[in-house]
């Protein structure tokens, strides 16, 4: 299996070594035009579901935003929408961290959330920045968007691969150099049997 299920919602597993890659992990397909299939956030639920799930956000503000999306659905679809859209720019600025114009609609956002983040102190003694609870519907993409800057601004970046699996294009962290699949149980094997299938229609 390549995915979690958290509180009955199925999520695709962390393999990308940062919040923020496994935030553009959450669509399979990115050389695609399209690919319906491949798309995890689904409704606004899942998104901060996802967020709690990668450690970006607390279980009891997860539980208070999924209230609120019930009490304001409109304000919900939007936040879903722009959070894809997010997405889709950090997933090209990580495959290009040096091209300026990438980096520019990630850096809005990024911005718009570090002013709005406050430092509080963090479970294991240290402090760290958390976007408050003032922010609404919004604080799920704010998470996600100072995490996209972290990543941006990490010497990590340089490090990143992406799955050259069909219909898959996770990006993960390669800190030896030598990883090629998001999985080798998933894309990895899927792999090895399609190699193994074509061989055998050669000798045939």
């Amino acid at each position: 299996m390549h995915w979690v299920v958290v509180e009955g919602i199925y999520l695709p597993k962390r393999v990308g070594g940062h919040p923020a890659l496994d935030f553009c992990n959450t669509y399979a397909g990115w050389r695609e035009r399209s690919n319906p299939r491949g798309e995890w956030l689904r409704s606004y639920e899942v998104v901060a579901r996802f967020a709690g799930y990668v450690e970006l956000l607390e279980e009891t503000d997860v539980r208070r935003l999924c209230r609120a999306a019930l009490r304001d659905p409109e304000g919900a679809a939007a936040v879903l929408v722009a959070t894809r859209r997010f997405r889709t720019r950090v997933h090209s600025a990580v495959g290009e961290p040096s091209d300026a114009r990438l980096l520019g609609p990630v850096t809005r956002l990024a911005q718009r959330a570090a002013g709005e983040a406050r430092l509080r102190p963090g479970p294991d003694g240290a402090a760290r920045w958390e976007i408050p609870r003032s922010t609404g519907l919004e604080m799920p993409l704010l998470v996600l968007a100072l995490s996209a800057a972290e990543m941006l601004t990490s010497p990590e970046v340089r490090l990143v691969k992406s799955c050259p699996g069909s219909e898959c294009g996770w990006m993960f962290i390669d800190s030896r150099g030598r990883r090629r699949w998001c999985s080798m149980s998933a894309c990895g094997n899927r792999a090895k049997v399609r190699a193994f299938s074509e061989r055998q229609r050669a000798r045939t």
